[in-house]
C-alpha cells in the first residue's frame, strides 16, 4: 500500500538521503516528456514515428540528417524551462548526493538563484573537478543538455543508440557510485508515471542494485501520476511508493524544518567564514583541547598528535626551533620541511606550531587527502592582514598540492600578504623533481630533517628521565645501563636506522622482526586485510573502506569487528561521513613498507594488486582520483614494475577510468618514447593536445620524442640527427617562451645540447640551455637546479656521473 506524503516527509533525513530525478520529473518546470520529444524530431525530420523509441527516432535523425541539427532542435526545446514552486528548494537542504537521467539544467538553475554551489558530473571528464565535502554532488547519468561534441566538448547528450555504446562505461561508473551512496541512505525516485518505460527501467537498474548490495536504507518511489495496480506490483519488489505533486513534497519538508534551523553564530577564527575551509582543515587550538595523549600508541608508530606534544611525551627536535624563528621574520612565506619517511617531520613541525601557538598565533592543518582550496586560503589570508593577525597553514604531503600551493604562494607573494605563512612538508624524492613557485623559494627556506642529532638524543635521555609514562615502556630495555652507555647505544642505532618510533630507536632486535611477529600473531583472515592496506598505502593508494570493501569483498556487517581485532595495528578516520568515506592507515609509512616487502615481495602480487585497485576504482570520489595520480608515481607505483608494456597496459586503463587525469597519460608518453615507439608517442601527444592543448610536461616529451630520435634511431645518416637536434633545440626554445623556467624543458634543452656537440663538436646549443638554466636558478632559487647545473656540466665535460641527472614529475 503506498506510503503517505507525511509520512514521507516524517521520516525523511536529507543528509542521508539521495534524489534522483527520473524521466517525468521536469515536466511541471514545463520541459518535454520523452513522447514529446519523439513527435518533436517525427515533425522536424519527417520520420515516420512507427512506434519508434526516443533513442530510435533520434538515431535516424542523426543517420538522415546531421547530429548538429539534432542536437540544435534539443536545445530549442529546453531553453526556456525554468525551475518553478518545489523545485527552487533544493538547494535549502544538505542532500547526500542528487542523481537524475535529465538533460535540463533546472537543478543547477536553482541552486544559482539560490546562491549556493553545486557540483556537476555530467560526463568522465569532469571526475577530475573535485568538490569540497560540504558542496551537494549532481550526477547527470545522460549527459547535459549544455554540452555535446557537437560543441567541441568530451562530453555527449545520451540520446542515440550510438550515444548510449558511447558512455556504456561512464553510466556504470554512475551507478557504482550510487550502490556507495545508497550503503547507509535512503534513496528517493522522483518521477511523472509508473506507465513511462524508462522510470520502469530505472526501477529494474536500481532493483539490480539492491540484490547485489548490502543497502540498508529505503528505496522510494515518489510519482506524480498515481497508478495504484501498478504501484501494487512494484511494492511486492521491495520498493515502497508515494503519490504526489513536488510541491506538496518541498511545501511539507519545509513545513517540518521550520524553528528546527539552528541559529548561526558568529565564526570566532578568521576561516569560519569559508565553509570549504573549515571541511578540510584541522584547527590546532581544536585538536590540543581535548589533551588526550596516548603514548603507548606513539611508543608503537603512530603519530604524535598535539596532545602527546602538550603532555610532554615527546622530545625536543632542533628544526622545530629553527622552523619557528624563521617564520618569525616578517618577510618569510614558506618553510619548506623535507626528509625521507620515517625521520619526524610531522612530530617537528607540530611542535613548531604548539610553540608558534603559544604566541596567539592562529595554526591550522590542511586535511592531505581534499584538494588545497588555495582561493580561499589567499581571502583567509587578506583577512588575517585586515585584522593584523597572523596564521600558520601546515601542508603535509605537499608534493600532492603543489598546484594549488603554487597557486597561492604566489598570490600571496604578488600580493605582499605574510600574514599567513606556510609550512611544507614532503619527501625530497617527492619534492625535488616537481615544478615550484618562485615565491617558495624566494620567501621561504628548505629544512632538511635527517637521523636524530646529538642534542636531540640528549633531549630523548631527559624525556626518558623525566616522563615516567615514557620510562615505564622502555625501561626493561636499557635496564642496568647508564646514561652514557645509554648514549652510546642511541648513537649508534640512531646513525643506523632512521626514527620510526620510540620502539625503533630502543628494541634490542630488528624493526622488521617486530612488525613481523606482530604480524604473525594475527589470525589469517586479519593477516589479508594486513597486507593488502599496507601494500597499497605503500604503492601510494589512499586506502579507504568503500575501496577495500570493493577489492577484498569484505561484508559490511563486519567492519566494526574487524577494526577491533586490528586494533593499534589499522586505525579508521572519518573523512567524509556524506559521502562514506573513512581511510584506513597503518601506523606509519616505514611499517607499511615492512610488510609489504616480505608479505608482497614478488612483482607478479604487486602487478595483480595494481590491476585489482584499477579495476575496482570509481574516480566519481576526489579520494580515489588522488589514488590514480599516485599510482603514477616513480617510486612506488606503476613505474617501479620492470617490464613497460605491462605498465602501459596499467597506464590506458587508468585513462580509460579516468580520461581527464593529465599524469597517466604523460607516463605513458614518457614510457613510449624510452622504448623508441615514436609514432606511437606522437599520437598520444595529439590526442593530448586535443584533449586539453599544450602543458608544459607534455611540451616537454615533445623535445625529448626529437632527441631520443637523434640519438637512438637506428639506420639515419648523422646530418639526419643533427637536423633533428636543430629541430628539439628550436622546439626547446619556443617552449620556454610559453612555459618560463620549466625545469623539464630546460633539461631536455641541455639534453639536445650535449648531443648536438656529440655529433658537431659546437657547444653552442649546451651554452644556450646553460644560460636558462642559471638563469631558472636565479629567479626560482630552488636548490634541484643548481645540482642539475652542476650534473650537466660534468656530463658536458665527459666525466662520469652516476643515475639519471633527475626525475620530472
Amino acid at each position: 500500500m503506498p506510503i503517505s506524503l507525511q509520512n514521507l516527509v516524517d521520516t525523511l533525513d536529507p543528509e542521508r538521503t539521495v534524489l534522483f530525478f527520473g524521466a517525468g520529473s521536469s515536466i511541471p518546470s514545463g520541459a518535454p516528456s520523452a513522447g514529446q520529444l519523439v513527435a518533436d524530431i517525427s515533425n522536424t525530420f519527417k520520420i515516420t514515428q512507427n512506434g519508434y523509441q526516443l533513442s530510435e527516432i533520434a538515431s535516424l535523425a542523426e543517420m538522415k540528417n546531421s547530429r548538429h541539427e539534432l542536437i540544435k532542435l534539443l536545445r530549442d526545446l529546453f531553453t526556456r524551462i525554468k525551475p518553478t514552486g518545489g523545485l527552487l528548494n533544493i538547494p535549502l537542504y544538505n542532500w547526500k548526493a542528487i542523481y537524475t537521467t535529465n538533460y535540463d539544467n533546472i537543478i543547477e538553475q536553482s541552486y544559482r538563484r539560490k546562491g549556493k554551489e553545486i557540483s556537476v558530473c555530467a560526463s568522465d571528464y569532469d571526475f577530475s573537478n573535485p568538490a569540497p565535502p560540504h558542496i551537494t554532488r549532481l550526477f547527470k547519468i545522460h549527459g547535459t543538455i549544455e554540452k555535446d561534441i557537437v560543441d567541441g566538448h568530451n562530453a555527449r547528450i545520451v540520446i542515440t543508440d550510438n550515444d548510449y555504446d558511447h558512455l556504456a562505461d561512464y553510466r556504470k561508473m554512475m551507478y557504482a557510485r550510487l550502490r556507495g551512496d545508497l550503503m547507509d541512505a535512503k534513496l528517493i525516485i522522483i518521477g511523472h508515471s509508473l506507465g513511462d518505460r524508462h522510470i520502469k527501467d530505472l526501477i529494474e537498474k536500481v532493483i539490480e542494485i539492491k540484490s547485489q548490495s548490502e543497502i540498508n536504507g529505503d528505496v522510494i518511489l515518489f510519482l506524480f501520476q498515481q497508478d495504484n495496480d501498478r504501484a501494487a506490483l512494484i511494492e511486492r519488489r521491495g520498493i515502497k511508493i508515494c503519490f504526489g505533486g513536488i510541491d506538496e513534497f518541498f511545501a511539507g519538508l519545509a513545513q517540518k524544518a521550520a524553528g528546527n534551523a539552528p541559529s548561526k553564530l558568529p565564526g570566532d577564527t578568521p576561516i569560519d567564514r569559508y565553509p570549504r575551509l573549515s571541511a578540510v582543515t584541522t584547527d590546532v587550538a581544536h585538536s590540543s583541547e581535548s589533551r588526550q595523549s596516548d603514548v603507548k600508541a606513539m611508543f608503537a608508530g603512530w603519530p604524535a598528535s598535539h596532545a602527546d606534544i602538550l603532555a610532554g611525551h615527546t622530545f625536543a627536535r632542533t628544526s622545530a626551533d629553527e622552523i619557528v624563528t624563521f617564520l618569525k621574520r616578517e618577510d618569510s612565506l614558506a618553510a619548506i620541511v623535507l626528509g625521507a619517511s620515517g625521520v619526524g617531520k610531522s612530530t617537528a613541525c607540530r611542535q613548531a606550531l604548539q610553540q608558534i601557538r603559544s604566541e596567539g598565533v592562529y595554526c591550522w592543518e590542511h586535511k592531505s587527502d581534499f584538494t588545497l582550496p588555495s582561493q580561499d586560503w589567499f581571502s583567509a589570508a587578506k583577512n588575517l592582514k585586515d585584522k593584523s593577525q597572523f596564521g600558520i597553514l601546515m601542508i603535509d604531503d605537499a608534493h600532492a598540492h603543489l598546484f594549488e600551493l603554487n597557486s597561492l604562494a604566489d598570490q600571496l607573494n604578488s600580493s605582499g600578504i605574510f600574514n599567513l605563512k606556510l609550512i611544507v612538508v614532503s619527501t625530497r624524492h617527492q619534492w625535488n623533481p616537481r615544478m615550484k613557485s618562485p615565491a617558495l623559494y624566494k620567501a621561504g627556506q628548505e629544512f632538511l630533517i635527517a637521523r636524530l642529532n646529538q642534542t636531540e638524543i640528549e633531549a630523548l635521555l631527559n624525556l626518558i628521565d623525566a616522563n615516567r609514562s615514557v620510562r615505564d615502556l622502555i625501561e626493561q630495555n636499557f635496564s642496568g645501563f647508564s646514561r652514557q652507555q645509554r648514549r652510546r647505544r642511541l648513537i649508534d642505532r640512531c646513525e643506523s636506522d632512521m626514527f620510526v618510533c620510540l620502539k625503533n630507536i630502543f628494541a634490542s632486535e630488528s624493526f622488521d622482526d617486530i612488525i613481523l611477529r606482530e604480524y604473525a600473531d594475527l589470525d589469517q583472515n586479519l593477516r589479508d586485510v594486513y597486507r593488502y592496506v599496507a601494500a597499497m598505502e605503500n604503492a601510494g593508494i589512499r586506502v579507504h573502506r568503500q575501496l577495500l570493501v570493493r577489492i577484498l569483498g569484505i561484508p559490511l556487517r563486519t567492519i566494526s569487528a574487524l577494526l577491533d581485532n586490528l586494533t593499534d595495528i589499522i586505525h579508521e578516520t572519518e573523512l567524509n561521513r556524506k559521502e562514506g568515506i573513512y581511510a584506513w592507515d597503518t601506523r606509519h609509512a616505514a611499517i607499511a613498507a615492512i610488510v609489504t616487502k616480505y608479505k608482497f615481495s614478488d612483482e607478479d602480487q604487486m602487478i595483480n594488486l595494481f590491476e585489482n585497485v584499477i579495476e575496482n576504482i570509481n574516480p566519481t570520489y576526489e579520494i580515489e582520483i588522488r589514488t590514480i595520480r599516485e599510482l603514477c608515481n616513480a617510486t612506488s607505483g606503476i613505474p617501479r614494475i620492470s617490464d613497460k608494456n605491462t605498465q602501459n597496459k596499467l597506464l590506458r586503463q587508468l585513462m580509460s577510468s579516468a580520461p581527464a587525469e593529465r599524469v597517466p597519460r604523460h607516463r605513458l608518453v614518457r614510457n613510449l618514447i624510452e622504448q623508441g615507439s615514436y609514432e606511437k608517442a606522437e599520437i598520444e601527444i595529439r590526442i593530448f593536445e586535443k584533449d586539453f592543448g599544450i602543458d608544459g610536461p607534455t611540451f616537454r616529451y615533445k623535445v625529448a620524442l626529437l632527441n631520443s630520435r637523434a640519438s637512438e634511431s637506428p639506420g639515419i645518416m648523422t646530418e639526419d640527427r643533427i637536423k633533428i637536434l636543430e629541430s628539439a633545440r628550436s622546439l626547446a626554445v619556443s617552449g620556454l617562451s610559453k612555459f618560463r623556467n620549466n625545469k623539464g624543458i630546460l633539461h631536455e634543452y641541455a639534453e639536445c645540447g650535449i648531443l648536438y656537440y656529440k655529433f658537431t663538436k659546437d657547444p653552442s646549443f649546451f651554452d644556450d640551455a646553460l644560460k636558462a638554466l642559471k638563469r631558472a636558478e636565479v629567479e626560482l632559487g630552488e636548490p634541484d637546479i643548481s645540482r642539475l647545473i652542476a650534473r650537466l656540466e660534468k656530463r658536458m665535460q665527459g666525466a662520469p656521473v652516476e643515475g639519471p641527472d633527475f626525475e620530472v614529475v
